[in-house]
């Protein structure tokens, strides 16, 4: 019986191993377009700490039924709250931000001036633009390569923002 619980174990805890690596597919996606958010860092512990909340009572309910989950360690003396904490927390960044993203009618649009353009980065380039927000403080936005090509300090854009469906503000270009 004890052989069977720790093979059983030992395939949950491969399951949230694999799961944990690619939960990075899920940060990749909250993580682009980021730069546009007014609060990301916010943002992104919220979604964390959602996904370890979220973790944490899976968690409680797999050592309810599981016998031994809350004692089972791998061979790298990992247990099971780990690998399912970090994939949650992963996954929820990217959740979240395509939740947060997807349509709304919530959104104030309006023309700015770009007072600069910039990059940073050498082999992997990232590409940013300063505008003045309401406050008259500059806020660095990222709309790629294309865009910084396309315009120069000067430049009206025509940006919204968009509070999104979780209640986070961001920029969106629109023509």
């Amino acid at each position: 019986m004890k052989q069977t619980n720790h093979k059983q174990l030992y395939i949950i805890n491969q399951i949230l191993s694999y799961y944990a690596i690619g939960s990075l597919i899920f940060l990749g996606i909250g993580l682009k377009g980021i730069d546009n958010y007014f609060n990301w860092v916010l943002f992104l512990m919220t979604m964390t700490a959602s996904g370890i909340m979220v973790g944490t009572v899976l968690y409680f309910f797999l050592c309810t039924y599981v016998p031994n989950a809350k004692t089972y360690k791998n061979q790298k003396g990992i247990g099971l709250f780990l690998p399912l904490a970090f994939a949650l927390s992963l996954t929820f960044c990217g959740l979240g931000s395509m939740i947060n993203e997807s349509p709304t009618q919530n959104k104030e649009c309006k023309e700015y001036i770009i007072q600069e353009l910039g990059e940073s980065g050498s082999s992997r380039k990232s590409y940013y633009v300063f505008i003045p927000n309401d406050n008259n403080e500059l806020e660095r936005l990222s709309f790629g390569k294309a865009f910084n090509k396309n315009h120069k300090a000067g430049d009206k854009i025509n940006l919204c923002i968009i509070k999104g469906r979780l209640g986070f503000k961001y920029y969106k270009q629109y023509s």
